[in-house]
């Protein structure tokens, strides 16, 4: 626990930039990751995001693959789960505006919720385009499982036979996280267990910092 939070203090250290102020949402839709079509991807990223196929396994060219959003083979891989790593830090992976953000990191800070003073590590796998609903430029989705579909309803009905919850917010309740499939259910407690809440609308001030290797090692890209 002590070594996870050194990390952070140390990325915490050497910005890339100035702090943005947005909120934080979550979402889960299952499908493509933004980050995993070749013309989303800036000339100085490594590699980029992994793409799974119905049953969670990598496929060997994602760039490839059409989404299953679309009856596609792509989805979105079930190790982009966040995963709590002390009791004031998670890992994770998130969905942010402009595509130039794709395999960039950024550490982010709770100012209002729950979770006030909590940070997180996430890299950007994802993008929404220029806002969904009451989500802002600044602002970050975090992937969670139960998040809420957005507007890409057909992904986890593809892959998993439904949604869960409302489209916007998705459930709204730890209980609920029980109606998930067993390898998402995790991801999806960690909100109300570890972040003490539904995270969405909560103040975060933010930063680009250096990728971790825990997770560059899952999703397989860097920038």
């Amino acid at each position: 626990m002590r070594l996870d939070i050194s990390i952070a203090a140390a990325l915490a250290s050497v910005p890339f930039a100035a702090a943005i102020s947005g909120k934080s949402y979550t979402g889960w839709d299952c499908c493509k990751p933004a980050c995993s079509w070749s013309a989303n991807l800036a000339r100085n990223v490594q590699g980029s995001p992994k793409v799974c196929d119905i049953n969670n396994n990598p496929l060997a060219n994602g760039l490839a693959a059409t989404t299953g959003c679309s009856s596609g083979i792509g989805y979105l891989c079930d190790t982009y789960v966040p995963v709590p790593v002390s009791d004031t830090l998670s890992y994770g992976f998130a969905t942010v505006g402009p595509t130039a953000s794709c395999c960039k990191c950024y550490q982010l800070t709770w100012t209002s919720g729950a979770a006030k003073g909590k940070q997180m590590v996430v890299q950007v796998i994802n993008s929404f385009g220029s806002g969904t609903n009451d989500v802002k430029g600044n602002d970050l989705v975090i992937l969670a499982p139960g998040g809420g579909a957005g507007p890409n309803e057909a992904g986890c009905r593809s892959q998993y036979g439904r949604n869960w919850g409302s489209n916007n917010g998705g459930v709204t309740s730890g209980a609920e996280c029980a109606n998930l499939p067993q390898n998402l259910q995790g991801g999806c407690y960690w909100r109300y267990n570890w972040a003490r809440g539904a995270i969405n609308t909560w103040n975060i001030d933010y930063q680009q910092v250096a990728c971790p290797s825990r997770l560059t090692s899952i999703s397989g890209c860097s920038a």
